[in-house]
């Protein structure tokens, strides 16, 4: 084979890998211009890492609700003069009208201008803490964290018999419907029977109906009995056996966005109101449909709509208003408009926590005192 022969067949081989090599890159080209702008979108989210958890159920209130953001919104009115104590866990205003306070450091009495402390160096009170109370008509309970007490004839506060059959002495919060006194303990909730025996509810009891034995605070509303816990709220029928976990609704913490622990429950003649560390949270189901159509979507107000702080200790539900109270201060929340309330002169601790109210007077109890405000000044 001649020279020129060999040289030919090289170029040959050589010219026909390069156009081998150049048809191959313009198909590439080719492919590359019909990819849609879609399909580049697509893989470029599926190489992404996961996406968040979908948001809870918890909605956030309208904006709208914001406007006590403006300096106009604050009402200032006068404070009564503090009656100081220790820390306050809870009020109550009896049938007589005498104002009771549960404090760390035992109960005290304000009727009138007559102020009274039941302490437990002074004999008049069994333990040296009060947690909660609780009037059922006749009798004034008082909850501690060492067992149940009563108010007897003699005028002290006395360790109540029932107690030892309560599921725990360890009591957290009380409430009662006018005939029935209601008891949130540490290991589960009870109710007085008329034999003046507590009749006991808990996880085994109820079959599962109630989440959860600590029951932290505990209330009434209609024919319902509510107790929150770690686990979120159970809310039982009291119409029928509460064996049966079929009369029971529950709201679980996880899936409805509910912010633990719920510090207090109100109710508006229609809706079930919930305060917690971040903001008060209203169901939206009324309570007479919580049986027949129970959603348990809870809208959330926090101090981005113009509450004064987010962490919220004690509501009320009192002339047509909520009162809502919080480690800054009072708020309340009428006809979707939040208004702050300031004392015009006067002592005022900021930290308030716990609310309640009798005729026109609205109780405060705070870190370390006792004083009121008249609502009828508000409106």
């Amino acid at each position: 084979m001649s020279e020129n022969t060999q040289k030919n067949g090289k170029n040959n081989g050589a010219g026909f890998w390069l156009l081998l090599f150049g048809v191959a890159l313009a198909f590439y080209f080719i492919n590359e211009s019909k990819r849609s702008p879609e399909n580049v979108r697509e893989e470029s989210i599926s190489q992404r890492s996961p996406e968040p958890p979908a948001a809870t159920v918890t909605d956030i209130a309208p904006r709208k609700i914001s406007d006590s953001n403006d300096p106009s919104a604050t009402l200032r009115i006068p404070f009564s003069r503090p009656v100081t104590t220790a820390a306050v866990n809870d009020l109550l205003v009896d049938p007589a009208g005498t104002l009771w306070a549960a404090t760390e450091a035992g109960i005290v009495s304000i009727r009138n201008d007559q102020i009274t402390h039941y302490r437990l160096a002074d004999g008049t009170f069994p333990f040296p803490q009060a947690q909660c109370l609780a009037h059922d008509g006749s009798r004034l309970w008082a909850g501690t964290l060492f067992g149940l007490c009563v108010f007897n004839e003699n005028k002290r506060f006395v360790r109540a018999e029932a107690s030892q059959g309560l599921p725990s002495q360890m009591i957290w919060d009380m409430t009662s419907d006018g005939k029935t006194l209601w008891v949130g303990t540490q290991s589960g909730a009870a109710f007085l029977g008329k034999d003046d025996n507590f009749v006991v509810i808990d996880e085994e009891g109820s079959n599962g109906g109630l989440r959860q034995n600590w029951c932290q605070r505990v209330f009434r509303v209609e024919n319902w009995f509510a107790a929150s816990h770690d686990n979120g709220i159970s809310l039982w029928n009291t119409s029928f056996p509460a064996a049966n976990p079929e009369w029971w609704k529950n709201i679980d913490h996880a899936r409805s966005g509910l912010t633990r622990p719920v510090t207090d429950f109100a109710f508006d003649g229609k809706y079930l109101w919930l305060s917690t560390p971040r903001g008060v949270l209203h169901l939206t189901t009324p309570v007479s449909r919580f049986f027949s159509d129970f959603m348990p979507n809870l809208v959330s107000y926090s101090r981005v709509h113009g509450l004064p702080a987010d962490r919220i200790n004690s509501m009320i539900h009192h002339r047509g208003a909520l009162w809502v109270a919080t480690n800054e201060g009072i708020a309340r929340i009428k006809n979707e408009h939040i208004q702050l309330i300031s004392p015009e002169s006067g002592n005022f601790a900021r930290h308030i926590r716990k609310l309640t109210a009798s005729g026109d007077l609205l109780w405060l109890g705070t870190d370390n005192a006792v004083q009121f405000i008249n609502t009828a000044m508000v409106d």
